[in-house]
């Protein structure tokens, strides 16, 4: 399993989240709020579930 490392910061009034992964490189989103960045953080650096969902129609 990769690691990733996540920054937040504060930039010209755009939060900017930054990812850094294993390999070296880095991916950058721009949000709007500090919670935004903050769950989308969360949300990109959870590993990956290995059992795919079922949807019920």
């Amino acid at each position: 399993m990769s690691q990733v490392r996540s920054v937040v910061s504060k930039e010209a009034d755009v939060w900017i989240l930054r990812l850094e992964k294993a390999n070296g490189k880095v991916q950058e989103y721009r949000c709007t709020s500090e919670g935004q960045a903050k769950q989308l953080a969360l949300m990109l650096s959870a590993p990956a579930s290995m059992e795919p969902v079922q949807l019920q129609a």
